[in-house]
């Protein structure tokens, strides 16, 4: 059987052809400036919708050193906030302070930040004194203010005042925080020691180490035994001995429970304050969602 006949000159067409098609395409990309002021934004609005805040930074650092543009300078600024290098941002908000559209959600995230960064005296002395305080957000910075009083040492103010500015599904909440932080569960030191010095591992089953408590009363108890049994038996030295082991067993049952009742406390305060991080977190510290970030 013949086989088929191929013309020599389609091949030569087809690999011409290509040939053409790549290097058109080779030309038409060369033509695209990919680091053009308007691809970097959008490359940075791209990254900043995808929460990849770290590329999002250059490319908005790059775009605002050519164009001044109060959208990218804002994300620029959450950017920053959102990779922990607050100072960096709470300069650029204060960039937006004035003859802004953007003003207001400026302030309002300068406020945030001081919040975040922990110095709550301070961060109540921004509210007394009206620092860049944003005219139509006062009662957020208000709710705030109150949960200032959560996370630090100061005196409450008073229960009704406090939670007047909240709005009414949020009271029962605020309120609970409020009584936590007013009358904490914490266990008393002394309590735990006076109780461990009466029954060897009371003081620490007192704060809710059982096992450790159970382990105490026990070596006390059995040390004592041993050292009560070889005086009984006129073995002296191995009675002074095994006092000597039970002595110190008691008195590290005392401590130990001191000591256990701080690391309670400081579990207390550790959990409620992270309890109210939480809470604040899923209000989005009670700021108003920006849609334009997502544009």
């Amino acid at each position: 059987m013949k086989g088929c006949k191929r013309n020599p000159f389609s091949a030569f067409f087809f690999i011409l052809t290509l040939f053409s098609n790549l290097l058109l395409a080779q030309t038409n990309s060369s033509q695209i400036d990919f680091f053009s002021p308007q691809n970097r934004l959008k490359f940075g609005d791209y990254l900043f919708r995808e929460q990849d805040y770290l590329r999002a930074i250059n490319e908005y650092q790059e775009y605002l050193k050519i164009a001044n543009n109060d959208t990218a300078r804002f994300k620029f600024a959450f950017a920053l906030a959102e990779m922990g290098r607050e100072t960096e941002a709470l300069d650029n908000y204060k960039g937006l302070f004035f003859s802004s559209p953007l003003n207001e959600g400026a302030r309002l995230e300068f406020y945030k930040i001081n919040f975040q960064q922990g110095d709550f005296v301070r961060f109540r002395d921004l509210c007394t004194e009206k620092i860049y305080l944003p005219e139509n957000s006062d009662l957020i910075i208000q709710k705030l203010n109150r949960f200032s009083y959560l996370l630090d040492d100061n005196l409450l103010p008073d229960s009704a005042a406090f939670v007047d500015v909240f709005d009414q599904g949020e009271k029962e909440q605020v309120l609970n925080f409020y009584m936590r932080k007013k009358f904490p569960p914490y266990k008393s030191p002394l309590t735990a020691a006076v109780l461990s010095a009466i029954i060897p591992g009371a003081g620490k089953i007192y704060t809710g180490n059982y096992g450790d408590g159970i382990t105490a009363f026990l070596l006390t108890g059995i040390l004592s035994f041993l050292a009560y049994d070889n005086f009984k038996a006129d073995h002296d030295f191995r009675g002074w001995l095994f006092t000597g082991l039970a002595v110190m067993f008691y008195s590290g049952n005392v401590y130990g429970s001191v000591a256990s009742t701080q690391i309670y406390n400081v579990g207390i305060k550790f959990h409620f304050e992270n309890e109210v991080k939480i809470y604040l977190n899923e209000k989005k510290y009670f700021l108003n969602k920006y849609d334009f970030l997502n544009r």
